[in-house]
């Protein structure tokens, strides 16, 4: 049975789900054994749940017991759904059904997108009998910017403006097709977004990255969210350049962390322990239209 997480039962089941959320086969995306991000981060994401209206926890329980803990959110003008920062102790299975049952009823023809650690193999199980389509298989990596030391900027790496954003979307129309963050919703927020391009023997590249957790003084974390060429060809030493040049301007910015999912078969897992990165585990994700 699901049933809403009430403001007054909060504090009685935050600690389960926290301890829960840092086993992989038991939580999903996004996860907090990274060691990126913290308990009081976990706390305060879910307590935000109450004061917005499109994100919401459920309880699922069994035989009067509480054995998840299910948070979800919708993004109504992208008729957008995900699962997010959730964990289940037993029978996963009949979590998620009752919490498909439960999403469909009320977000009828959106997409539901679900993501987790490989080693969750039972949300991968029911995803698949589900029909759910995966969009996604990933190395999940983390950068701490305590341990990096600058590199001479190379003045061929350009930072995207509105007086050049062509040259961005040069790049970013080969691969948009399959991003949310397409052009069109990158240009309207762009002053949130940290974006670099270069050229390499006639060919461009680009990386965008953005601000995803503020911590104030402690610093923010941010996550890549693309580094490609327009090719589609692994160019090692464009990327180099196009990642010394961010993570140069992480550390001027005072940046604290940085999470980063490179394709599983990408070359680019090849030299990301050699740049400064941590392995965190392979992410997985699916989605489906409910």
């Amino acid at each position: 049975m699901l049933v809403p997480l009430q403001e007054k039962d909060f504090d009685k089941y935050v600690d389960f789900a926290y301890e829960l959320a840092l086993d992989p086969a038991r939580t999903f995306y996004h996860v907090y054994f990274d060691g990126i991000k913290t308990k009081a981060d976990f706390i305060a994401k879910a307590r935000r749940t109450f004061t917005r209206p499109t994100e919401e926890i459920l309880l699922y329980q069994e035989d009067g017991a509480v054995e998840g803990w299910l948070y979800y959110f919708y993004l109504p003008e992208d008729r957008y759904l995900q699962l997010a920062s959730s964990c289940v102790r037993r029978n996963m299975a009949q979590a998620l059904e009752e919490l498909s049952g439960y999403l469909a009823e009320r977000y009828p023809g959106c997409d539901w997108f679900v993501g987790f650690p490989a080693e969750n193999r039972e949300a991968e199980a029911w995803a698949k009998g589900a029909g759910f389509r995966q969009f996604d298989d990933a190395q999940n990596y983390s950068f701490f910017f305590d341990r990096y030391d600058p590199v001479p900027d190379d003045p061929s790496v350009e930072r995207i403006t509105e007086e050049n954003f062509e040259k961005f979307q040069r790049v970013h129309r080969t691969i948009e097709a399959d991003m949310f963050w397409n052009c069109q919703r990158v240009r309207e927020k762009l002053s949130d977004w940290t974006i670099f391009v270069t050229e390499e023997e006639s060919v461009a590249g680009e990386i965008m990255a953005k601000e995803i957790i503020a911590r104030g003084s402690g610093g923010s974390t941010y996550e890549i969210f693309a580094i490609c060429c327009e090719d589609g060809q692994h160019h090692e030493g464009l990327y180099r350049q196009l990642l010394a040049r961010f993570l140069n301007e992480g550390k001027r910015q005072g940046a604290k962390d940085l999470t980063f999912f490179v394709g599983t078969d990408d070359e680019m897992n090849r030299i990301m322990p050699e740049l400064g990165f941590h392995h965190v585990g392979r992410y997985l994700g699916y989605h489906k239209v409910i």
